[in-house]
């Protein structure tokens, strides 16, 4: 009989290496890490104060006297020492919460937010300001809570007492400015620091002034400062969604700190790789990750590149895009989680392997943050340059048209082929970043890559030359079907730039040598895309709509 016992599989000695079950990732969430969990204790004990205050039961009747008794003591004591020069000084601190100032702060984000193109830090801006001023609005309204007895109110006011609008007003728009605009880390914290001296100070004033009393003033700073702090922990934190100025694409992510140790700590755990070194590498061609060379100890480099959430976007956008521009011509989906995406070009890239067609062999996916940062390594290519930078002879000519045509073959289509995506060497021609791979493409799309192949070689070599060398590979139709199919917005950025700065009638040449060929009509209307249309436009109007209900309801305490 046959020997079935299984081979031993590594016992006490063995160097492989796993995580134990509960043991944290190797860059753990912790969205609402250190400030934020105190705030949102603080934000829960306001939120059961408010509860005994709005209880329509016997219990807590004598809740709103005690604090009423503690607010008037406190306002009492601060009238006893106003003199005149203290009141003029007061009135000066107290214009900084007028509305023409907090509105002028709102719309100098907005316009900076919108400069710098951080769309998700302006939507959670916005949010976060309609959200906090119709919190405080309903709040004050429901409680109905006056002015103090007694006392004279030294500058002007509106509406109920409790929570202060003015204050929450200011607050959450400080706030929000700093998560929305100021470098994470020292910056940030100064910041932080300077804007609550600043609001404890217009605070000590308000109660001075006796516009608000003290309990007033302290729960609207605490709805103030808990909305958009949550509101940016939670939807932009800064591992995913960093603030920065920095020259560079935001796609291209920060490095240093925790997220390179925990590179290091999750390649060696999880593929063995003990790694010497890891740097940015290639980031003019890359615009939808961060591509990353690591040197290895046992010499040598392997190539990565770092997808996280916020790479999410690049793809919904340019299917969003596809779906609106093209319909019917392709039928496909956005990437719903990071995992989703590293595994997608992982396996685009096995099967190119397994076909035949040259790109870099892949070595796995390394998990950094659960659902968030995931790792795609590959071998790392020598002796080889992108097709900008690199000699562009006859037999690379025919190797990129091969590689077109294994594709074909294959049932496979690359998607995105431009110069920083094409890496040249020895005569040969490799593909890289097949993010957006596809199995069993479209004949459409098929015409598309190869097209692009086209545009892209004529950039070095005449179309004339190009074309002739196509003949080789393709037949005469095909050749005309991939032109006739190509448009301005079928063509990659990079590559609409590099023939505009160097062969602007590349296209109108193909065209020329090429037999002639009907337009391949690009606009299919479709359920989907009619869908799509409606869909965006009662987003926008429902956005316009919320601003102006905003408005109103501010409107009733100014």
């Amino acid at each position: 009989m046959a020997d079935t016992a299984m081979p031993p599989t590594g016992g006490r000695d063995s160097l492989r290496r796993r995580r134990p079950s509960g043991e944290p990732a190797p860059l753990p969430k912790e969205p609402l890490a250190g400030s934020g969990k105190a705030w949102t204790a603080v934000a829960l004990a306001v939120a059961g104060l408010f509860a005994l205050l709005l209880s329509p039961t016997e219990l807590f009747l004598g809740s709103g006297a005690w604090w009423n008794s503690v607010d008037a003591e406190l306002t009492g004591w601060f009238v006893t020492v106003r003199t005149s020069l203290l009141t003029d000084v007061a009135l000066v601190i107290d214009e900084i919460r007028t509305d023409w100032f907090v509105t002028a702060l709102r719309w100098g984000t907005v316009a900076a937010l919108v400069g710098f193109r951080r769309w998700r830090h302006l939507i959670v801006f916005v949010g976060a300001v309609i959200f906090t001023d119709t919190l405080v609005v309903g709040l004050s309204n429901r409680l109905a809570r006056p002015r103090a007895d007694g006392v004279e109110i030294l500058t002007d006011w509106s509406g109920f007492a409790q929570p202060s609008h003015d204050a929450a007003a200011l607050t959450v728009t400080l706030v929000a400015m700093v998560y929305a605009l100021v470098v994470p880390g020292r910056p940030r914290r100064s910041a932080l620091i300077s804007i609550s001296v600043v609001l404890t100070i217009l605070g000590l004033a308000r109660v001075y002034l006796a516009a608000d009393r003290v309990t007033d003033y302290a729960t609207a700073m605490v709805i103030g400062v808990t909305v958009p702090l949550m509101a940016y922990r939670l939807a932009t934190p800064d591992a995913v969604y960093p603030v920065s100025y920095r020259r560079g694409k935001t796609a291209h992510l920060d490095l240093s700190g925790r997220r390179r140790a925990a590179m290091v700590a999750a390649l060696r755990d999880q593929l063995g790789i003990e790694v010497a070194g890891i740097e940015q590498f290639g980031l003019e061609g890359s615009g939808g990750s961060t591509p990353l060379r690591i040197s290895v100890l046992d010499g040598g480099y392997v190539f990565a590149k770092l997808y996280a959430k916020n790479h999410l976007r690049s793809d919904r956008w340019y299917k969003l895009g596809r779906t609106i521009l093209y319909g019917a011509l392709e039928d496909e989906s956005a990437f719903r989680t990071v995992r989703r995406l590293a595994e997608h070009e992982d396996h685009v890239m096995r099967l190119m392997v397994e076909a035949g067609v040259p790109c870099p062999a892949p070595l796995g996916i390394v998990e950094i943050t659960p659902g968030r940062e995931y790792l795609l390594v590959t071998e790392f290519l020598e002796g080889v340059s992108e097709l900008s930078d690199g000699e562009i002879t006859h037999p690379t000519i025919d190797a990129a048209l091969w590689t077109v045509s294994k594709m074909w073959d294959s049932g496979l289509a690359h998607r995105d082929i431009k110069p920083a995506n094409i890496l040249v060497g020895s005569e040969r021609v490799y593909l890289i970043d097949h993010a957006f791979g596809e199995m069993r493409p479209s004949p459409w799309r098929q015409a598309i890559d190869l097209a692009n192949m086209l545009l892209a070689l004529s950039i070095h070599s005449p179309p004339k030359v190009v074309y002739e060398r196509a003949s080789e590979h393709f037949s005469q139709m095909e050749l005309a079907e991939a032109f006739a199919a190509t448009r301005g917005v079928t063509i990659p950025g990079e590559l609409r730039q590099a023939m505009r700065d160097r062969c602007p009638e590349a296209l109108r040449e193909f065209r020329s040598l090429a037999p002639p060929h009907p337009p391949i009509r690009i606009q299919r209307w479709t359920r989907r895309r009619l869908l799509v249309l409606v869909v965006l436009a009662l987003s926008a109007a429902a956005a316009v709509w919320l601003v102006a209900l905003n408005r109103s309801i501010v409107g009733q305490l100014l």
